[in-house]
């Protein structure tokens, strides 16, 4: 079993929780319920998205009724209403639902075609770990070696596009300090006691080894070795394909086939990766955000000032409509959350809670590496034990009857 000590601090912010029955569940799914609690929940909603601008709005309303009711003389009364009446009559003219469904459309569509487009790494490891011929000596350091170069790559091409992850690996050295690495080699002896092979596993700890090691460190800052204007996953996706070259050589594969396979995915896996780092660089462009953010914001200041004087004498009334701004504010909030939903939808790969978890699908990686490394010297019989017997005992059944 793989000891869970030896996960740097930085990999435990899983939002998943663990029920007494050893199940994992999700702590705050985003759909799901009755509609009563979608429409009362506060954390990820309109209302969070909204609600400090909706106070700024109610303020600077109520502040400008109060002007206009205690503060302006009779001409400045008039200058207001008159102002107030032209702002009312353009708010009812401009229409911003032609350029929000523009541009939350192609920001979601942007955003879709991302989230396909993020590379994983399962699907490589596990077929190499099958590919390889088992019961080799080297083949345990040559997986975790294969499986910690995926994972790097997959870390160095989110550096490029997402701020918070550079953050944390601002450069290489902190990709060498990110923790400590642990790999089991299976050992076999003959015991003459039971009259058979016993195995087990032997574990090595490398404390402060991270994803990188500090000869390749070396190796990716000397300008001899590799060139300054080629990438760093690129380089790391070269040093993968050498490995299969290597262990293509050494025929380590059962079957010659599974090395052309295996070159398949990594050349899939560095295409994906390219496509995340063309996506996220190759933005909207800032001409269309600023336009709609113009567009929306300046709505909104008309808005504020646009009011409908009533001639008939209704104190009431007339104090619900100048201090509450339920009617002049719903339309501007209804764009305005739109527009929130685009903006988010812009830059996926931030701190926001609406944001792509990076620092978690860095760290389910990381746990997916670990435990698929361990198919290499585990057997089905190492998980149930009577299987093979069970199962042999039913076919003779099956058999005679």
């Amino acid at each position: 079993m793989r000891n869970s000590s030896n996960k740097s601090v930085f990999f435990k912010m899983s939002p998943m929780s663990n029920t007494e029955d050893g199940k994992t569940e999700i702590s705050d799914s985003p759909v799901g319920g009755s509609f009563k609690s979608v429409l009362l929940r506060w954390r990820r909603s309109v209302y969070q998205l909204i609600w400090k601008h909706l106070l700024i709005y109610a303020l600077t309303y109520i502040l400008l009724s109060i002007l206009y009711q205690f503060v302006l003389n009779e001409d400045g009364k008039k200058n207001f209403r008159v102002l107030a009446e032209h702002c009312s009559g353009y708010s009812r003219s401009i229409n911003l639902m032609i350029m929000l469904g523009f541009f939350t459309s192609t920001t979601m569509q942007r955003l879709f075609n991302m989230q396909i487009t993020i590379p994983g790494i399962a699907k490589s490891i596990t077929m190499f770990i099958l590919s390889l011929k088992p019961g080799l000596p080297e083949g345990p350091i040559i997986i975790e070696k294969y499986s910690r170069w995926q994972v790097l790559t997959w870390v160095l091409t989110f550096r490029l596009v997402c701020k918070p992850l550079r953050t944390i690996y601002p450069d290489l050295m902190s990709l060498q300090n990110a923790g400590e690495m642990k790999i089991s080699f299976p050992v076999f002896f003959y015991s003459s006691e039971t009259v058979k092979i016993v195995s087990f596993k032997l574990y090595f700890y490398f404390n402060k080894r991270g994803l990188l090691t500090q000869e390749e460190r070396e190796v990716m800052e000397n300008p001899e070795l590799t060139s300054n204007t080629t990438p760093h996953p690129l380089i790391v996706v070269d040093w993968i394909l050498l490995l299969l070259k290597e262990t293509f050589l050494k025929s380590r594969y059962f079957s010659e086939i599974n090395h052309l396979k295996n070159v398949e995915i990594i050349m899939a896996f560095k295409k994906s990766c390219g496509n995340t780092i063309k996506f996220a660089t190759q933005n909207i462009s800032p001409a269309l955000i600023q336009a709609v953010i113009l567009a929306v914001y300046g709505f909104g200041c008309i808005t504020l000032m646009a009011r409908n004087f009533s001639k008939e004498d209704a104190p009431i009334s007339d104090a619900v409509v100048a201090y509450i701004p339920l009617m002049p504010g719903l339309q501007f909030f209804v764009y305005f959350a739109w527009l929130c939903f685009g903006r988010a939808a812009v830059d996926p790969f931030g701190d926001d809670e609406d944001d792509i978890n990076v620092k978690q699908l860095v760290q389910s990686h990381i746990e997916d590496s670990m435990r698929l490394r361990d198919l290499y010297s585990r057997q089905l019989t190492d998980v149930f034990p009577k299987l093979v017997r069970q199962s042999f005992s039913v076919a003779v059944d099956c058999f005679l009857h």
